[in-house]
């Protein structure tokens, strides 16, 4: 599918709130919406939950804190225990770390945080899609294809496999609205993407 320079722009804002949010930067996610047309506001459901004090917490004890609420943000949680695809995605990190540093995304070591936490793999898929708008303003349409096919690589691999097994793991764990709405909002945007080049 062919996007148009404007459709790449909303991408990489959308990419940028879901980042914003797996990774708790609420200035940024606030610098964004503070930016933000009333009616483009209203599509992000989530959005009308927010509470700065609460979101915070709440970020914590899902994201965070292991105990009642936790909901794990790291892909490599949710595979199966058998030694076989363990071992795999085993393989899949060590690929993932290896397409980081192919477009020399540093974001992991910049923020200490582990390279299979859907935050930064959302990052990661923003920083494709900036490469892709790099390429197309300098009028490369092999590395524009290139960056297009890591994008859906990165979808398919390693989020749109887990997703389903992501929301049965949160559905009991989660309580607060914002990040109710914006999981199921997550979810759908990534099987959207996916379904795309299906």
């Amino acid at each position: 599918m062919i996007l148009t320079k404007e459709e790449r722009y909303g991408q990489l804002a959308l990419n940028n709130i879901m980042s914003c949010v797996w990774l708790g930067e609420w200035d940024r996610y606030e610098g964004i919406f503070r930016h933000m047309d009333e009616e483009l506001i209203k599509k992000f459901p989530f959005h009308s939950h927010y509470n700065l004090e609460e979101v915070k917490l709440w970020h914590e004890n899902h994201f965070f804190i292991p105990g009642d609420y936790f909901v794990s943000p790291y892909f490599s949680s949710y595979i199966k225990k058998g030694l076989d695809e363990h071992e795999e995605r085993k393989k899949d990190l060590l690929c993932l770390i290896g397409l980081y540093e192919k477009i020399g995304f540093l974001y992991p070591l910049e923020k200490e945080i582990y390279p299979d936490h859907f935050g930064c793999i959302t990052a990661f898929l923003g920083s494709v899609i900036q490469e892709s708008i790099k390429a197309d303003a300098e009028k490369d349409e092999e590395y524009k294809s290139k960056l297009n096919e890591l994008n859906q690589n990165v979808i398919g691999r390693y989020i749109f496999p887990v997703l389903q097994v992501l929301r049965e793991n949160a559905k009991p764990k989660i309580r607060h609205p914002f990040f109710k709405e914006f999981l199921n909002f997550y979810i759908q945007i990534m099987t959207e993407e996916m379904n795309e080049t299906a």
